[in-house]
């Protein structure tokens, strides 16, 4: 039931052969086809096996070169799919275009769980492509938008989407240099939102100020309706890693005399 070509360089020939065969197959369920520089031609062969496969949950193409045109087609396929819940798309280089076509199809599938965007220069406009779909999807419980120097700009937009999405549980910004300011704009969005369990700001120059918004939150939701909020943050170089301890060891303090779970908080705790 599950299948990994891994690292065989079979490109978009071989994706042919494989992918054919899908259209046919009635128990395979989760195929990695990464690192196999497949491109746009080999993904618009995975396309039409999505189309017609009605068993494939999990499909992993990371480092496959299919660029825009490639995401057009294997995201225009998820429109007609019923099957598919983790797609991950990570370093493919879809920019900005690619992220508009996800955004499409993130308006009109209703299975994917799980999408990873990791590593394809999206932007801050493919962050706001992305984000404004999911105000609208009603689906999507986990999405990586790491290492894609949305900015703070694109931070503005996330944090749109999180004060009106009642799904997405995990959320990963890591390295996308958002700074204090797209920091600050995030966390207030988690002030009205009930649902997001997971959060990685690692890497993006958040510094102290970021911190100390951060910190704030965590003050105030310890006197909300349980739930457990995982912050993973703050490994930047300019930050001030002794007073951040100082500051975090008296949000936990707050924590400890609560009923309240705050787990993984910074990972140099």
């Amino acid at each position: 039931t599950s299948l990994s070509l891994r690292g065989n360089d079979i490109g978009a020939a071989g994706a042919a052969s494989v992918i054919s065969a899908l259209e046919r197959n009635s128990v395979l369920i989760s195929l990695d086809l990464s690192h196999n520089d497949i491109g746009a031609a080999g993904a618009a062969s995975v396309s039409s096996a999505l189309e017609h496969n009605s068993v494939l949950t999990s499909l992993n193409l990371t480092y496959n070169n299919i660029g825009a045109a490639g995401a057009l087609s294997v995201i225009s396929a998820l429109e007609r799919n019923s099957v598919l819940i983790s797609l991950d798309l990570s370093h493919n280089d879809i920019g900005d275009a690619g992220a508009a076509s996800v955004s499409s199809a993130l308006e009109h599938n209703s299975v994917l769980t799980s999408l990873n965007l990791l590593g394809n220069y999206i932007g801050a406009a493919g962050a706001a492509s992305v984000s404004s779909a999911l105000e609208r999807n009603s689906v999507l419980t986990s999405l990586s938008l790491r290492g894609n120097d949305i900015g703070a700009a694109g931070a503005a937009s996330v944090s749109s989407a999180l004060e009106h999405n009642s799904v997405l549980t995990s959320l990963d910004l890591l390295g996308n240099d958002i700074g204090a300011a797209g920091a600050a704009s995030v966390i207030s969005a988690l002030e009205r939102n009930s649902i997001l369990t997971y959060l990685d700001l690692r890497h993006n120059s958040i510094g102290n100020a970021g911190e100390i918004s951060i910190n704030a939150l965590l003050k105030r939701n310890i006197t909300r309706p349980v739930r457990r909020l995982a912050l993973l943050s703050l490994m930047d170089e300019d930050y001030n890693r002794e007073e951040g301890v100082l500051r975090l060891t008296n949000v936990l303090d707050l924590v400890f005399q609560s009923e309240y779970i705050i787990s993984r908080m910074y990972d140099y705790v």
